[in-house]
């Protein structure tokens, strides 16, 4: 009787799969991040904005 060995072997899908699963997370946290970056400009923004107005009310 011959013993039989059995070898996972990676056939290209698979790693092409984990490759882009990878990059799917990768593209995740840079859109994440700059979603952050534009809620801080919207909130600098809306207090500036209410700053002028609020500036400008007041001389009148």
């Amino acid at each position: 009787m011959i013993p039989t060995i059995q070898i996972e072997e990676a056939r290209f899908t698979e790693v092409a799969e984990r490759a882009v699963e990878r990059e799917i997370g990768d593209g995740m946290r840079l859109a994440q991040a700059c979603v952050l970056e534009e809620i801080l400009g919207a909130v600098f923004g809306s207090i500036t904005l209410w700053y002028l107005v609020s500036s400008i009310a007041s001389l009148s």
